[in-house]
């Protein structure tokens, strides 16, 4: 046998042992894998839109050992997955929600349309009637449905906030949609249009009512005492300060003790370093009895004394704000720019 032949057989043999070595084959295989993944790199993107890559999804791992078959909850829209009977795999990136699509989701969106009752968690600043005036109910409602003892409220305090004005009741053994208005001062077929009832009698024991336009007759938050007639003209009585007659600051020292706080824009300011219960802000809550500020003159600033509450509004005694030494009275809505604060 020629040299030639000797030398070509000894690498047959090399090749043919080489081919049973499983590394090699594993190296063979992954070359291939590695092909056919270069020639998918090739597609358009047109066919890698959505449809096109659930379709790709579904016929190349139908058969595939770990994922099993998968099913389409919808060919127009493949967010999901459905892998073996069983569990839900998201295809589509996450969608980002911003809090006004949230809210439109959790009924927030048209608050007139809300059934149910909202669980709301104070935030700093919040005050019972800036609440009140973003669910659209009145703050007899929220006073009501969560049994408060007081108009201050904290932050992380938790409130419910029934979805219309009016009362939440929890029927007991013997009563009826009938006496549950009675009760509250409303009307029956309010009742039964607003908890979707079929009659008078479609109530249980235990169910939570909502009463549209039902009223607590015994506790309410709104304080109404009667204008007071006696008013004094001596600076209460010798004890506040001597301010110039006919001015707001005049005015006020004769309803209540004031020191010695300058001109009205220094009030709160004043009153806290004096020791004095201060809020500032619009939707500070009104006290019968307390000094309110109010913007005015940009440079002596205006004060009056608050003399009822009714409801969200605040009614005011004042001088000189139709003119020197002329008393009136006004009415403001909780909330409003004009006012700057109260002091206690």
């Amino acid at each position: 046998m020629s040299p030639y032949f000797r030398i070509k057989e000894k690498y047959l043999k090399k090749i043919k042992g080489s081919l049973r070595d499983p590394l090699l084959c594993l190296g063979i295989t992954a070359a291939v894998l590695f092909g056919v993944i270069s020639l998918s790199s090739g597609l358009s993107s047109t066919a890698l839109n959505s449809q096109g890559l659930f379709s790709l999804l579904s016929e190349n791992f139908s058969q595939g050992p770990f994922v099993g078959p998968a099913k389409k909850f919808s060919p127009e829209s493949p967010d999901f997955l459905f892998i073996e009977n069983s569990s839900l795999r998201a295809v589509s990136p996450p969608v980002t929600i911003t809090p006004q699509v949230l809210g439109m989701w959790m009924g927030e969106g048209n608050i007139e349309e809300r059934r149910e009752i909202t669980e709301y968690v104070v935030e700093e600043g919040d005050s019972l009637w800036a609440i009140a005036s973003r669910f659209n109910v009145s703050l007899d409602t929220i006073f009501w449905a969560n049994d408060l003892k007081k108009l201050i409220i904290q932050p992380g305090q938790k409130l419910l906030i029934l979805p219309v004005s009016g009362v939440m009741h929890l029927v007991k053994e013997g009563d009826t949609v009938g006496s549950v208005a009675e009760k509250y001062k409303t009307d029956s077929e309010k009742i039964i249009s607003f908890n979707d009832l079929a009659g008078d009698g479609d109530i249980l024991v235990n169910e939570v009512l909502i009463v549209p336009d039902g009223k607590l007759s015994s506790v309410s938050i709104v304080q109404t005492p009667t204008v007071s007639s006696r008013l004094s003209t001596n600076n209460f009585y010798g004890q506040s300060h001597a301010f110039p007659w006919g001015q707001c600051t005049w005015w006020v020292a004769q309803k209540r003790a004031i020191p010695a706080w300058s001109h009205a824009k220094n009030w709160l300011d004043n009153a806290i370093r004096s020791g004095y219960a201060v809020c500032k802000g619009s939707y500070c809550i009104p006290q019968v009895g307390a000094v309110i500020s109010l913007s005015g003159n940009r440079y002596y600033g205006h004060v009056g004394y608050v003399e009822e509450v009714r409801g969200d509004k605040v009614v005011f005694s004042e001088m000189n704000y139709i003119g020197l030494g002329r008393m009136n009275y006004r009415t403001l809505r909780v909330g409003s720019p004009s006012i700057k604060g109260y002091i206690y």
